[in-house]
């Protein structure tokens, strides 16, 4: 458990951040997460870090709709890219489904692989690369507009 805390913990707590925009509310976010996590039966869980992320994903989703908040947050300032990058990219985000936004962000901000997103998502590693691909031709119409 704490292996897994100490492991798992920022990065979890960054994507609910991303997607909240509240710092207060992720942490607490996480903080349950975890605690549902030691409370699970070990035998039960195939992976650790998957059942973390959809977990926190799960109860990140149920308070963003609970809330009724806007999911939408500007990228990490302390990003290389110049301020007019960022805001062509976030107005580009804010034009994707949330279900786009969430699966680009996982590939690229945090670098989830192909097959642990699709272990995520329950679906084939083929079904995400063809979701990406789309994304992203998506993204580049929308960048043209």
């Amino acid at each position: 458990m704490e292996n897994a805390y100490k492991k798992y913990k920022n990065q979890l707590l960054a994507f609910s951040l991303y997607v909240t925009g509240d710092r207060e509310l992720s942490e607490d976010i996480v903080h349950e997460v975890f605690l549902k996590f030691a409370s699970q039966p070990k035998n039960t869980i195939n992976s650790t870090k998957d059942w973390l992320f959809i977990s926190t994903r799960n109860l990140t989703y149920n308070n963003i709709k609970r809330l009724k908040r806007n999911i939408y947050q500007p990228i990490n300032s302390h990003s290389r890219i110049s301020i007019e990058q960022k805001i062509l990219i976030n107005q580009i985000l804010k034009k994707l489904d949330f279900d786009e936004r969430e699966l680009i962000l996982l590939k690229e901000k945090y670098g989830y692989s192909t097959k642990e997103l699709a272990s995520m998502l329950s679906i084939s590693e083929e079904n995400v690369r063809i979701k990406l691909f789309r994304i992203r031709k998506k993204m580049q119409k929308i960048a043209k507009e």
